[in-house]
């Protein structure tokens, strides 16, 4: 076997025909199972060496006959070939035991693969379902932000408008009363409105000589003055009067 072995060894790095090699194959397996054969006789043989020795020790410890040692042995066999029988069925029972709970946990395994298997699938769709969320809260947040700073912009420019506006306007004013204080013309038509009425009120006390002279009738704005506003005020100032008379006479 070594100088096959050697052979082949010397052989290699060479290329070896398909049938040279199928056979050299099928020879190595029978090499294979023969040497398993020979394992097996050589536990046997232990086997018996050791219990032949078993017995010759007996035989010179005991003083016993051959019938005698050989109804021992025989003895010593059956015992052990019944506890080999109550082991072989003790272990027969684990093994169906173990068959049965490597099913079992087989069956848990591919249970809980399948748990795992969903809880990662639920996953996978909750961090899809999250994401699109996220992604759709955020443009819709970003519109609204957009809105708002179109909105915002439009007020300031609606805001800068009516500042301009108000500019102009005031300015417009400006320039009116410059124009009216600066314009000789308008102020000539000022002091001479002034002075017909001043005449007006004049002629009116002399056509008037019973009314007197503290009667709103002679104030300076009375041709501005709406007469019914007039007549309030008096109503009012007369009002006034009396009530203030009615708090003296309750006093004590």
């Amino acid at each position: 076997m070594n100088g096959g072995m050697a052979a082949g060894a010397a052989l290699v790095g060479y290329p070896t025909p398909a049938g040279h090699q199928s056979d050299l194959n099928y020879v190595m397996s029978m090499v294979e199972e023969l040497s398993g054969v020979l394992r097996m006789n050589q536990q046997l043989t232990a086997n018996v060496v050791d219990k032949m020795g078993k017995v010759r020790e007996k035989a010179k410890t005991l003083d016993l006959s051959n019938d005698e040692l050989i109804a021992i042995v025989a003895q010593e066999m059956n015992e052990e070939s019944e506890n080999l029988e109550r082991e072989n069925s003790e272990l027969r029972k684990a093994l169906d035991t173990t068959d049965y709970d490597k099913k079992e946990n087989w069956k848990l395994a591919i249970h809980g693969a399948e748990i795992l298997a969903n809880i990662a699938e639920k996953l996978h769709q909750f961090k899809e379902q999250h994401e699109a969320d996220t992604l759709a809260w955020h443009k819709n947040y970003r519109k609204q932000l957009a809105d708002e700073r179109g909105e915002n912009l439009e007020l300031r420019n609606q805001i800068n408008d009516m500042k301009a506006a108000a500019c102009r306007a005031s300015e417009h004013l400006r320039q009116m009363r410059r124009y009216i204080t600066d314009h000789d013309r308008l102020t000539e038509l000022e002091i001479e409105n002034h002075r017909l009425r001043t005449e007006k009120r004049l002629w009116k006390r002399i056509a008037l000589p019973l009314i007197l002279d503290n009667d709103s009738e002679w104030s300076d704005d009375d041709d501005l003055i709406d007469p019914e506003e007039k007549k309030s005020e008096v109503a009012k100032r007369e009002k006034e009067r009396k009530d203030k008379e009615d708090g003296e006479d309750q006093l004590p």
